[in-house]
């Protein structure tokens, strides 16, 4: 599943590939019309003729807008990409299709069609609408703490919480709290601010190292947590200690429990 990492890569794709051209057609490929929000004759009538001349990405939802004002969300779902091409051929499992004036063409991919395709007044609205958290990469500790503090539920399903922070998915929450040795079962109000700000950190720095490695996991440092996040699983600082498996808030979770003690 794309995550924040993995959006903010195809953030830079999309300016690459797109920006600054004028669109003069567009193509849909998803008979069932499932990863369209905004009906053909909408996203028709407001994207043709136009150029887009931005990006924007809250948690890892995409926003670009165009020339005239108006703004298109992507959301990659479980399976979404882009792919950029100029032959007839069309990649395997293309939903969705910008045709470019200089030839080019940019393909939206969604194999299990759980992908986002949609005109939105503007990204701030959008967030306000759906109760979207400030981006983990902008959020200031002070924020984030106040997000947290006091709540009675495990800290592992307030990190999922897009309401308040967007962009921490399952395998970076499982990396921040390993990186900060907490549990992920301990309750938010018996974390202390200084927890908290680590939690902040690591997160922030996790993302950052993600992004720059193109989020290609093989190329991830060797002690990265989600290097070893199976079941069974020795992780060369605790090689006493096997990774096991929980679940929390209906979500898999994998501690190293020499670590991680609740």
């Amino acid at each position: 599943m794309p995550e924040l990492p993995e959006v903010e890569i195809m953030r830079r794709y999309f300016e690459h590939s797109a920006l600054n051209k004028r669109i003069v057609g567009l193509q849909f490929h998803d008979p069932l019309f499932k990863v369209f929000k905004s009906s053909p004759e909408e996203l028709q009538d407001s994207l043709i003729g136009s150029n887009f001349i931005s990006t924007e990405r809250i948690g890892k939802y995409l926003f670009i807008k165009t020339d005239q004002g108006n703004y298109l969300h992507l959301h990659f779902g479980m399976t979404g990409d882009l792919e950029l091409f100029r032959s007839d051929s069309l990649p395997k499992y293309t939903r969705f299709v910008f045709e470019f004036e200089d030839g080019d063409k940019l393909a939206f991919k969604d194999l299990r069609k759980f992908g986002v395709i949609q005109l939105v007044d503007s990204p701030e609205v959008y967030q306000k609408a759906n109760k979207l958290g400030t981006d983990l990469l902008k959020i200031q500790a002070s924020e984030f703490i106040e997000a947290i503090k006091g709540r009675k539920i495990a800290i592992k399903t307030a990190l999922l919480d897009q309401k308040h922070f967007a962009g921490i998915g399952n395998w970076i929450a499982d990396e921040m709290l390993f990186n900060a040795g907490i549990h992920p079962k301990k309750a938010c109000n018996d974390l202390n601010d200084q927890q908290l700000k680590t939690l902040l950190k690591e997160g922030q720095a996790i993302v950052k190292a993600a992004i720059a490695k193109d989020t290609h996991y093989g190329d991830f440092p060797k002690d990265f947590f989600v290097n070893y996040r199976k079941e069974g699983a020795l992780h060369p600082e605790h090689p006493n200690s096997p990774v096991e498996r929980l679940v929390v808030g209906g979500r898999g979770t994998f501690i190293v429990p020499e670590r991680q003690k609740l």
